[in-house]
């Protein structure tokens, strides 16, 4: 038994080759379309401590774990998908807030 007889509920739907293509140009990555860049590490964890906000804090904002911020900040990995997008979109918010004015806007995706 396959798994789409497992639960009929879940039929894959069929789809034209037109649509597939139409969905697949929707979603693909335009070049520049992730126009702001990330702040280096040090500076991540600079501008979160001059707005006072702790990791836990932080990452409670975004809905990651503490131990996420935390290797950001360590240059370890980058954010990516939705959660980037919110993390530029506070940074760029918590430099304003401290004084200091981000250097790109970071817009609707």
């Amino acid at each position: 038994m396959s798994r789409e007889d497992e639960n009929p509920e879940k039929k894959k739907e069929e789809r034209t080759m037109e649509q597939v293509f139409a969905i697949a140009e929707a979603r693909r990555k335009k070049p520049g379309a992730q126009a702001a860049e990330l702040p280096p590490p040090e500076e991540r964890k600079r501008v979160r401590k001059a707005y006072g906000l702790t990791q836990d804090g932080m990452a409670e904002a975004l809905g990651v774990h503490r131990i996420t911020v935390s290797a950001w900040e360590r240059g370890a990995y980058d954010p990516t998908g939705d959660t980037r997008t919110q993390y530029l979109r506070l940074f760029a918010r918590m430099k304003k807030e401290i004084g200091e004015e981000a250097n790109q806007e970071v817009g609707e995706e």
